[in-house]
């Protein structure tokens, strides 16, 4: 699944950055017709992911350094570090990292696409029942791309946070656009969507709920009442029972099926 452009150009601002920490780090300029400019050594790189991935809060230099040396720092980390910024000013601009000894944060004028992508779910969210959050929730997805977050750093300790938050943020935007499918007339849709996320968390019960209602809507109770039974057995396995809703959902659909069969 590609990035898709159109919701980049949404998301970034009307003069400064935007972030790519989804997939390899890469920095993009309004400018630039969407050609990504080159950040400068390993290490420069990572000094922008690392304060992409905290967002805007304040890092300590220690903090920094353990980010970029873990634990074998050179003589004179602060120095090196120093340097390090200020390449970057010189490369993007005296706003793309603002601090000093202090403590370093990324510039506002910076978007990273992981908290752009948030942004969009919490809208998805928000226009629950309606058409328009299907689209939002796609755009989330594509944004988020399925590709990891910060590839380049997989035993970064520092990169957790930001790839547990890339896992929640596409599980709510599939929720988000399957609920929206079944809500809006497109059950088709709704079901690939719920077996999708079925696919990722075989445990996913509000998933198979989604499911259940979407195989009712478009006529095929039975195969609602497999899905309660994949359920069933996949919640047995980890020594689990489904939840009062989905045992409701069941028995609601067995008892229509049997008044108009």
């Amino acid at each position: 699944m590609g990035v898709d452009r159109g919701v980049l150009r949404l998301c970034q601002p009307a003069t400064g950055w935007y972030l790519r920490l989804v997939g390899a780090v890469r920095v993009s300029g309004t400018a630039d017709s969407w050609e990504s400019r080159a950040v400068g050594s390993r290490k420069a790189r990572t000094l922008l992911a690392y304060l992409g991935a905290q967002r805007q809060d304040v890092v300590t230099v220690d903090q920094v350094i353990d980010a970029l040396w873990d634990g074998a720092p050179p003589q004179e980390p602060e120095a090196n570090v120093a340097t390090l910024v200020s390449r970057l000013r010189g490369r993007f601009g005296p706003d793309v990292i603002t601090g000093g000894r202090s403590g370093y944060r990324l510039g506002e004028s910076v978007q990273v696409d992981l908290y752009e992508a948030s942004a969009l779910v919490v809208r998805a969210e928000t226009l629950a029942n309606t058409a328009h959050s299907l689209l939002v929730a796609e755009q989330a997805m594509k944004v988020l791309d399925d590709l990891p977050v910060l590839a380049e750093y997989p035993a970064a300790a520092w990169a957790e946070e930001a790839r547990a938050l890339q896992d929640s943020l596409l599980r709510r935007a599939w929720h988000a656009a399957a609920d929206s499918a079944l809500r809006t007339g497109a059950p088709r849709l709704a079901q690939v969507l719920a077996e999708t996320l079925i696919s990722r968390n075989a445990v996913d019960e509000k998933a198979y709920q989604v499911l259940m209602r979407a195989c009712v809507t478009g006529g095929d109770s039975a195969r609602a009442v497999v899905t309660y039974q994949r359920l069933r057995s996949a919640l047995a396995a980890e020594k689990r029972a489904p939840s009062a809703a989905s045992r409701d959902l069941v028995v609601e659909i067995l008892r229509t099926d049997a008044a108009t069969g």
